[in-house]
């Protein structure tokens, strides 16, 4: 098991936020946190990230426990984490927003480079020289995401990868994704697009209300009418 999320609770300030909250991503799956709008998702990103650390509960991944873990550790021990606000560096072009994310592959046979990025988004190497602030929302979260592979993670967060992209945009992640996959790197994904998710991963969690309140495989959810219908308004 590459990720292991024991029992999490996790507060902002003195609101209760996730409760009890375990799942686990094994080695080259993609899993989906599929829930409504603030049912708790990118908490448990955050949560994992050591963004907003947990109060109780582990998180292992790897075989470390990083449980509060200051995110740069969590980033050094092999977690990309692409957030919501995708937080580029506005004033710094693409390719030195590519350059900060550099960092040496651990253990692995190929590694990703700027010059691989550009061919897995050819949009980017046309843009090299333009700032960071004056790109597209699509645009933004391609080098968001190329950013992140910079650092040759070997577990990515990807939270709310397609809210607010046209949809041409969102095959594009899409097709990131099954690379990924095929590849060998793990993905945990948060996602309110149900569509998307389901084509594209291996398993489900549904959070609500800061609660798990399903775990199974896509081809499992996708016959379940009544869990799709109480808590993803399908």
């Amino acid at each position: 098991m590459l990720l292991e999320v024991q029992g999490i609770n996790t507060y902002y300030g003195l609101s209760h936020i996730l409760f009890d909250v375990s799942l686990q991503v094994d080695r080259g799956e993609v899993v989906v946190l599929l829930g409504r709008n603030g049912a708790g998702k990118t908490t448990t990103m955050r949560s994992i990230m050591g963004l907003t650390p947990p109060k109780t509960g582990t998180v292992l991944f790897n075989g470390h426990n990083v449980t509060g873990l200051v995110p740069f550790k969590v980033s050094r021990l092999g977690i990309g984490f692409v957030p919501e606000d995708r937080r580029i560096f506005p004033d710094l072009t693409v390719r030195a927003n590519l350059e900060v994310g550099l960092r040496k592959a651990r253990d692995k046979s190929t590694s990703w480079t700027i010059d691989r990025v550009y061919e897995l988004f050819p949009r980017l190497q046309e843009l090299a020289n333009r700032r960071g602030g004056n790109l597209s929302g699509g645009e933004q979260q391609m080098l968001t995401i190329s950013r992140t592979l910079m650092g040759n993670p070997d577990l990515i967060l990807l939270d709310e990868p397609s809210e607010g992209l046209a949809p041409i945009i969102v095959k594009v992640l899409g097709e990131f994704i099954d690379l990924l996959k095929r590849e060998g790197t793990t993905v945990l994904l948060s996602e309110q697009n149900v569509k998307f998710s389901l084509k594209h991963s291996d398993r489900a969690y549904i959070v609500d209300n800061g609660h798990i309140k399903y775990h199974g495989t896509i081809e499992e959810l996708e016959k379940d009418e009544d869990v799709k219908k109480r808590y993803l308004a399908v």
